[in-house]
């Protein structure tokens, strides 16, 4: 071999070298900060952002919607806002408030993928969530409902034998009615449709293409208040049900966390979750609800000594 051959071989494999170490160097730093992107606790990346995404419903009174002004309100869109104060407050710091529609079947997946870092809505706490996403401390209690026409002979969970019953997609309804179709508990089965929102499932009531809609007790009574004809249904407790309304929100948060779960203690112990309570189930509101033993019990519990 010559020595001009030789070397080209040398610098060629001198460069090999150099594109080599620098994949690696590269390729070692983006798992880097993929590493430290799985690792940032949502309180600091609020922080760094200088941003708070909550996740908000349009539709789903009481809880969270969209009022006459276009301003987004409800009893949990309104706690949610508290936790917007006390996160200004703990990093001392401005913080943008940015609102981001969702559903029952897109809040966990925008949660995940960080887009939002909260969600105000109906959320019930499961097992099969607690898998994937962490929960702030309960702040609501109620249980699943059912609203048929005045005159439906439906009236107990066994009379839904056979019928179709509209739920919200994503919701706990359809895994509810499912399991009780598998056990033998309701035969024949029930058909169940999943709708976008609650309106929609509503709606579906109306025109006769379902033969109920089963949800969250209080969304079902504030459709009912809203309806043009109240008087024309009723709604019913099957009595399959009761379960804890909580915040979800991304694992490995704890710091986040925290400022959430001590912001909602502090609504219980000064009186202002009665004051939204009031507010959205009281008796002058739009959708009157009871102050159940099941709430007062709650109240109690999330009183937390100093």
């Amino acid at each position: 071999m010559n020595k001009k051959n030789m070397t080209k071989m040398t610098a060629s494999f001198v460069l090999g070298c150099f594109l080599i170490l620098g994949f690696v160097v590269i390729s070692g730093g983006l798992q880097q900060a993929v590493a430290a992107e799985k690792a940032e606790d949502t309180l600091h990346r609020i922080k760094r952002t200088s941003t708070f995404n909550l996740g908000v419903r349009e539709a789903t009174f009481p809880y969270g919607y969209l009022d006459a002004n276009n301003k987004y309100v409800g009893f949990s869109t309104d706690i949610a806002r508290k936790v917007h104060e006390a996160l200004e407050k703990e990093l001392k710091m401005k913080i943008k408030l940015n609102y981001i529609v969702v559903t029952g079947r897109t809040r966990i997946p925008l949660l995940l993928n960080k887009r939002i870092d909260l969600e105000a809505g109906a959320t019930v706490i499961t097992k099969g969530r607690t898998k994937v996403v962490d929960f702030s401390v309960p702040f609501f209690t109620t249980a699943t409902m059912v609203v048929v026409p005045k005159d439906s002979p439906i009236r107990t969970l066994e009379n839904l034998a056979g019928k179709r019953v509209g739920t919200p997609s994503g919701g706990l309804e359809e895994r509810m009615y499912r399991s009780f179709n598998e056990s033998g508990r309701i035969n024949p089965p029930v058909k169940t449709i999943g709708y976008e929102d609650h309106p929609e499932g509503f709606q579906a009531l109306i025109v006769g293409a379902i033969d109920a809609y089963s949800s969250d007790g209080p969304i079902l009574y504030a459709m009912k208040q809203k309806a043009s004809h109240p008087d024309k249904w009723r709604i019913f407790d099957p009595r399959a049900n009761v379960f804890l309304q909580a915040f979800p929100m991304r694992e490995n948060s704890s710091r986040f966390k925290n400022v959430v779960d001590n912001m909602i203690v502090e609504l219980f112990e000064s009186g202002e979750w009665q004051k939204l309570f009031d507010k959205y189930f009281g008796p002058k509101s739009k959708t009157p609800y009871a102050l159940t033993d099941g709430l007062k019990y709650l109240k109690v519990m999330n009183s937390w000594p100093k």
